[in-house]
């Protein structure tokens, strides 16, 4: 019997931010690197065809453990964007 998800870490599409995305699990959770630091996660889509995304309380990104439900993966991806863009201005 082979396996579903496959474990290890991808890059995915490069961008001109100072995040980083990782696909792992498949594809079933993207990654949000600062400098190399875990910063959310964003998995789905779910049975309601949301996806969740999850802040992890790191300095680099300045916010509370939260989670947040997205209508799609791009939605998702762009509020870490416009969070970590915050943290950016007031640097």
């Amino acid at each position: 019997m082979g396996s579903i998800f496959s474990f290890g870490s991808r890059k995915t599409d490069a961008s001109m931010s100072a995040i980083d995305w990782e696909s792992r699990y498949d594809g079933a959770l993207s990654v949000a690197l600062v400098g190399h630091i875990p910063v959310a996660g964003i998995s789905g889509p779910w049975p309601d065809g949301n996806y969740a995304l999850t802040f992890w309380s790191v300095r680099e990104l300045e916010v509370a453990p939260s989670m947040e439900f997205h209508a799609s993966m791009d939605t998702a991806r762009r509020r870490v964007e416009e969070m970590a863009g915050q943290i950016a201005l007031r640097m």
